[in-house]
C-alpha cells in the first residue's frame, strides 16, 4: 500500500562550505532493509533520476543547478517521500524501508522542518484511503481530530524559527487541506463503498461557510488553490447543468464559465490572476489552445503583473510551435541494437508516437489496443513508434521481448530529460503523437490507442 509522506528541506550550508555547490543541493542518505539497491528521484517538470544504494546502502543525491527551492520526492518500492529543495542546502536522511513513516529520519541544519513534515505525516496518515470507508459523522469526527493534532504540532514546531516563509504556506496547507478532505469525501466514499448513489448527509459542507476563498497570504500553498478550484469549479457545473436543461444542443465553453465564475467570486487580484495563470496553463498542457482561449483572453485581460504575464508569453509561445501544421522537432532514441532512429527517418509515412516506460500502469493497460493497432494497419501507410523514457535500460531490454511488443522498440537518454519530453513539453505517461508524412504535426495530445476515435482518425485521413 502507498504511503505518502511530505518533507520540506530549507536547510542553508555556510558559504564556506565550499563543497556544497550554490546553486545546487546534496542529500546524503543511508537506507535499510531496501528490496532493491536503487529508488528514484523526481523533480519539477516530471524529471526522474535513479539513485544507486551501494552494499552499505549510502546513497548520495545531487541536485545540480538548484536555484531556487523546487519540489522533489523519493519513490522507494511503494513508498513515496516528497520534499522541497533549497540552494546551497546539505542534509542527511535516513530510513528503514521495512517501517517507512515511523523511521525516517533527518540531521543537519534545517532538519527541524523535515522532521515537523515526518511527525505531520504520521498524524494524517491515510492507508488505501481507509478514512473514506467512514460514515460521514466517523469521517468528519476523524478529520477534525487531525486538524487539531496537525495545528497544535504547528504551532510548537514553529517557535525555532517563525519568520521562515515555510510556516505562511503550511498554515494554509494544514486548514484548506482539511477543507479538501472533507471536499472529496462524498466522491471517495461512493468509490470505496461500491456505492455510486451516496449522497453526504444535509449540512455536511457547513464547513465551507467560515472558509475565505481570497486569502493571498496562502497563494504558495497547493491546498489553498486545490480548494479554491473546486469551489469555482462546483458553481460553474451547476451553470453548466441549468444552460443544458434550457438547451440541450447548446455548446457550451466550460473554460469560460469557469472563468466567469472566478472573476465573480475571486474579489483579491493576486488570487484571481493566480487561479486564471494556472487554469491556462494546465489547459495548454492537455487541451489545443483554441479550447483554452476563452481563459487565456481573460488572464491576459485581467493581470497586470508585467513578470507573471512575462512567464506566461513563454509558456503560450512555446505550446503555439506545438500547433497542428508546425514543423515537429526531430528526435532520436536507440534501438534494442544500439542503433539511432530518428523520427525523420519515416518521412513519407505517417508516424503515431508512443511515450510510454515499463514502470507506468496506464502505459501497459494501452498496450494491447496498440497491438491490435499496428496489426490493423500492418502493411499501410503508416509507422507505429514506441519510446520509452525508462532511467533502468535493462527493465526495458527484457520488457519489450517478454511482452512481445511490436513496432519500432526505441528508448531516449536522460529518461524525463530527454529532448523530446523538453521540446514536446511532456510531463505525463503515456503520451501519444501523430505526425504527418511531410514531418508536420498532426497532434501532439493525440488520443489514446483505446479510444475509437483513434482509429477513426486513421481510416478517414485514409491510411
Amino acid at each position: 500500500m502507498t504511503r505518502i509522506v511530505a518533507f520540506f528541506l530549507l536547510a542553508a550550508i555556510a558559504a564556506s562550505c565550499s563543497q556544497v555547490p550554490k546553486t545546487g543541493a546534496i542529500i546524503n542518505g543511508k537506507a535499510k532493509n531496501l528490496t532493491d539497491s536503487m529508488f528514484i528521484l523526481g523533480g519539477p517538470g516530471g524529471g526522474r533520476d535513479t539513485i544507486r544504494v551501494d552494499k552499505k546502502g549510502a546513497f548520495t543525491m545531487t541536485l545540480a543547478d538548484l536555484s531556487e527551492p523546487a519540489n522533489y520526492y523519493i519513490l522507494s518500492g511503494s513508498d513515496y517521500i516528497s520534499f522541497l529543495a533549497a540552494p546551497g542546502m546539505k542534509v542527511n536522511l535516513s530510513f528503514d524501508q521495512s517501517d517507512f513513516l515511523n523511521s525516517i529520519r533527518f540531521t543537519g541544519k534545517g532538519s527541524d522542518i523535515c522532521n515537523y513534515m515526518a511527525a505531520k505525516a504520521r498524524v494524517t496518515h491515510n492507508d488505501n484511503f481507509e478514512w473514506f470507508k467512514l460514515e460521514a459523522a466517523d469521517f468528519r469526527a476523524k478529520q477534525d481530530s487531525m486538524l487539531s493534532l496537525s495545528q497544535k504540532l504547528y504551532k510548537d514546531s514553529k517557535k525555532a524559527n517563525p519568520e521562515d516563509p515555510f510556516w505562511a504556506r503550511e498554515e494554509g496547507e494544514i486548514l484548506y487541506g482539511w477543507a479538501g478532505n472533507l471536499d472529496m469525501y462524498e466522491a471517495y466514499h461512493q468509490y470505496v463503498t461500491e456505492k455510486p448513489d451516496y449522497k453526504a448527509p444535509e449540512g455536511f459542507d457547513s464547513y465551507k461557510k467560515d472558509l475565505e476563498i481570497n486569502n493571498p497570504r496562502f497563494i504558495k500553498s497547493s491546498s489553498y488553490f486545490a480548494y479554491v478550484s473546486s469551489v469555482i469549479r462546483a458553481e460553474a457545473e451547476k451553470r453548466i447543468d441549468a444552460a443544458m436543461k434550457a438547451d440541450s444542443t447548446a455548446t457550451i465553453d466550460r473554460y469560460k464559465v469557469n472563468g466567469e465564475v472566478a472573476v465573480e467570486l475571486l474579489t483579491e487580484p493576486a488570487v484571481l490572476n493566480r487561479y486564471l495563470y494556472n487554469t491556462a496553463e494546465e489547459g495548454m498542457q492537455w487541451k489545443d489552445i483554441a479550447e483554452v482561449q476563452s481563459v487565456i483572453d481573460l488572464f491576459r485581460d485581467k493581470c497586470k503583473d508585467p513578470e507573471m504575464i512575462k512567464k506566461f508569453d513563454e509558456t503560450y509561445n512555446a505550446w503555439k510551435l506545438l500547433e497542428k501544421g508546425q514543423p515537429a522537432f526531430e528526435f532520436t532514441g536507440r534501438d534494442m541494437q544500439g542503433n539511432t532512429v530518428r523520427l525523420s527517418d519515416f518521412k513519407g509515412k505517417y508516424v503515431y508516437v508512443d511515450v510510454w516506460a515499463t514502470w507506468c500502469g496506464p502505459c501497459i493497460g494501452e498496450i494491447p489496443y496498440l497491438d491490435s493497432l499496428e496489426t490493423d494497419f500492418e502493411g499501410k501507410n503508416i509507422v507505429f513508434i514506441s519510446y520509452s523514457i525508462d532511467d533502468d535500460h535493462d527493465a526495458w531490454m527484457k520488457f519489450v521481448p517478454e511482452k512481445q511488443l511490436k513496432g519500432v522498440q526505441i528508448k531516449g537518454e536522460k529518461g524525463w530529460q530527454s529532448q523530446l519530453c523538453k521540446d514536446y513539453k511532456i510531463k505525463g505517461v503515456p503520451t501519444f503523437m501523430f505526425f504527418d508524412p511531410e514531418g508536420r504535426i498532426i497532434s501532439v495530445k493525440m488520443t489514446r490507442p483505446s479510444d475509437k476515435e483513434t482509429r477513426e482518425m486513421f481510416t478517414k485521413m485514409g491510411i
